[in-house]
């Protein structure tokens, strides 16, 4: 059963990659620069901006009862976390400069899309944490919690 459903537009991403495939569009259609891209270049690019902003336009949070999954744009990449091996959660603030996407930070992974709030899960039997950015942050941290607790009491 769904404890909690949100999902999050990533209106940076989605802002910069569409202002890069326009000026990309304007670049082929009126050849500017000594080199101009080509039709195969450009189809190349079009496709791969496309991808990144279809993979990273938005993220969905879905926890139920047994586990917690994470779902960037239109689910290229899927995460999913078993309640069973959280041992702690906590809602953080990270440094602007970590940036949008599934990101290498200090001590894990970030998912993120848009703001520099995030709730923190640590793990019983890993070093490492997983960071999941929201705009909702104490909501989802409340949610994961009181599954927690049900999860160990049952």
């Amino acid at each position: 059963m769904i404890k909690y459903r949100k999902f999050q537009f990533g209106w940076v991403i989605t802002i910069i990659f569409l202002i890069v495939i326009v000026w990309m569009t304007f670049a082929y259609v009126y050849q500017w620069g000594n080199n101009p891209v080509d039709k195969y270049g450009y189809i190349f690019f079009m496709i791969l901006f496309g991808g990144i902003l279809l993979g990273f336009y938005g993220m969905t949070i879905i926890v139920t009862d047994k586990q917690i999954k994470i779902k960037l744009g239109v689910g290229f990449y899927t995460k999913k976390i078993d309640l069973s091996t959280i041992s702690s959660v906590n809602t953080m603030t990270y440094p602007f400069y970590c940036g949008y996407g599934i990101r290498i930070v200090s001590n894990g992974l970030l998912f993120n899309v848009s703001g520099r709030h995030a709730v923190e899960i640590k793990f019983k039997n890993k070093k490492k944490v997983i960071l999941i950015g929201s705009n909702d942050w104490e909501k989802l941290r409340d949610t994961i919690e009181s599954n927690i607790i049900k999860n160990v009491t049952l």
